[in-house]
């Protein structure tokens, strides 16, 4: 099934990917030279609509006189994403225990590119599709990022666990602080839904509970921003200056 995507970042990020892309599509005054340059230099075939008919397939949104048909995004397979992480000596995977909002989810993938996280596990129900707001919010760093979908996080964790992962959970409740908590090695963190957390049996196979103290009104994070300071913490121990 075909799918439209749009944005510069997004369609540039699916060109450089090398994936298919059935059409290109470009506003009547699309005048982005850089853009058009990658467009002719990977000989895409380019039709010209006007801005009604792309603020219709775009649903309105921020398209920026650019779009793409492409066909639904694929998750990888389990197995080869095993095959890449397991003889890694330190390593990063997230799992998101059902991240609905696809704003949320798209801007903890952009965060994931941005650090090289080896691969984010969803389960195949209760999670944000990969669809077209998720790409653009992830500024196309959905193209890169591997995202496995399983039918089971508790199976995929005792898995993760025989390769050597650490299993750490984003809770607030009787966990230690962030920063006190040794990430080098294989780490898995697992970050819950905006409204239910992460659930009882995966909460209860993590390794170690980690929370992120708040001192100010507020008593807690929006989870993308939540998740990337996590995955921050990991990278700099993981990666020290």
């Amino acid at each position: 099934m075909a799918q439209y995507i749009y944005g510069k970042n997004v369609v540039s990020e699916r060109i450089k990917s090398k994936k298919d892309i059935e059409q290109i599509l470009l506003v009547d005054n699309f005048s982005d030279s850089k853009v058009l340059k990658l467009l002719s230099d990977n000989k895409l075939k380019i039709t010209y609509i006007d801005s009604k008919k792309a603020d219709k397939l775009s649903n309105k949104g921020l398209h920026q006189g650019i779009l793409a048909k492409v066909k639904s995004y694929e998750y990888r397979d389990y197995k080869s994403v095993e095959k890449i992480i397991k003889d890694k000596k330190d390593s990063i995977v997230l799992i998101a225990d059902g991240i609905e909002d696809p704003h949320n989810f798209g801007a903890i993938l952009r965060t994931c590119d941005a650090i090289g996280v080896d691969a984010v596990f969803v389960p195949k129900f209760g999670n944000a599709p990969l669809n077209d707001t998720v790409a653009k919010v992830s500024t196309g760093a959905i193209e890169h990022v591997r995202i496995c979908q399983v039918t089971n996080l508790n199976r995929l964790i005792e898995d993760l666990k025989t390769i050597g992962y650490w299993l750490v959970g984003a809770e607030e409740d009787n966990s230690l602080d962030y920063r006190q908590v040794d990430y080098k090695g294989k780490i898995a963190l697992v970050v819950g839904s905006e409204g239910k957390g992460i659930s009882k049996l995966v909460l209860k196979n993590c390794d170690f509970k980690v929370n992120l103290p708040m001192v100010g009104h507020v008593n807690s994070l929006n989870v993308s921003v939540a998740t990337g300071i996590l995955l921050y913490q990991i990278h700099s121990q993981q990666n020290p200056l």
